[in-house]
C-alpha cells in the first residue's frame, strides 16, 4: 500500500473543521491490518488506516466481517451519552468463495460487498460498494484473512457537516478478523443503530443476491 500521506493529515479535509486529531485512546501497537482509500475524482486524494478491531461470523449463505480503528467499546458507549468523535468502520459480506488456482473471468468481478463508515469531528458518510476478495484460511477457523482489491465505493449518506471529497473511491485492503458470532452481532447492531441515528433512517442493508458477474473460472 501507498503510505506517502498519513491518514490524519488525508482525513480532515472529510469534515468541516480545519484539522482533525484522533483521540489517543484509538492508537494501538496491535492490528489486524490496513485499508487505503484513494479518491478516483479528479484530486487524488490516498490514504491508509490500521484497524485495531476485527470479528467475523460464518454463516451458510455468506460471511460477514467487521473491522474497527476504535474498540467496540467506544462506539457502545455512543449509545450510553458519550458521543463517538472520530472512527472509521468497515463491514465486509463475502457472498462467495474464490476457489484456489482461479481467478475472475471479469476484472470487474466481484465477491465482497463493503460498506465504509468514516465519523470525523462529530460528522458521519457511510459509502457503499463491492470488491474482489482473496481468503487466507477457511471460513470456521479461528481467525481469517481478506485481501481485499479493486474495490470502488461512492458516498451512499452523509450528515450535514461531512464533506465528501472521496467519492467515487478506491478500497485496497488486507485484513485479519477473529471467528467471534457474537462480537460481529453486537457489531453490526450498534453500527445499524448509529446509522439509523445519524441519518434518519435504516442504511445497513443486507448483501444482494449473486450476480452474473460474480462467476469464477480457471
Amino acid at each position: 500500500m501507498n503510505r506517502s500521506r498519513s491518514w490524519p493529515r488525508a482525513i480532515s479535509v472529510l469534515s468541516c473543521s480545519a484539522a482533525l486529531v484522533f483521540a489517543a485512546g484509538c492508537a494501538s501497537s496491535e492490528t489486524v491490518g490496513e485499508a487505503e482509500l484513494v479518491s478516483l475524482g479528479p484530486k487524488r486524494l490516498a490514504f491508509d488506516r490500521a484497524f485495531i478491531e476485527g470479528s467475523y461470523v460464518s454463516r451458510e449463505a455468506e460471511h460477514s466481517f467487521w473491522f474497527s480503528d476504535v474498540p467496540l467499546s467506544a462506539l457502545l458507549a455512543h449509545d450510553a451519552g458519550t458521543p463517538l468523535v472520530d472512527g472509521v468502520f468497515l463491514h465486509a459480506q463475502l457472498i462467495w468463495l474464490p476457489l484456489p488456482g482461479r481467478t475472475p473471468l471479469d476484472p470487474t468481478a466481484t465477491n465482497l460487498v463493503t460498506r465504509v463508515l468514516i465519523v470525523s469531528n462529530g460528522e458521519s458518510g457511510l459509502y457503499g460498494g463491492a470488491a474482489f476478495a482473496r481468503i487466507d484460511g477457511e471460513p470456521g477457523d479461528d481467525t481469517l484473512t481478506l485481501e481485499i482489491e479493486g474495490g470502488t465505493l461512492t458516498l451512499l449518506e452523509k450528515t450535514e457537516g461531512f464533506v465528501d471529497l472521496l467519492s467515487p473511491v478506491g478500497l485496497d485492503a488486507t485484513l485479519t478478523a477473529s471467528l467471534r458470532p457474537e462480537d460481529a452481532s453486537r457489531w453490526r447492531r450498534a453500527l445499524s443503530q448509529f446509522a439509523t441515528n445519524a441519518f434518519g433512517r435504516s442504511m445497513w442493508v443486507s448483501a444482494p443476491r449473486e450476480s452474473p458477474r460474480a462467476l469464477a473460472t480457471r
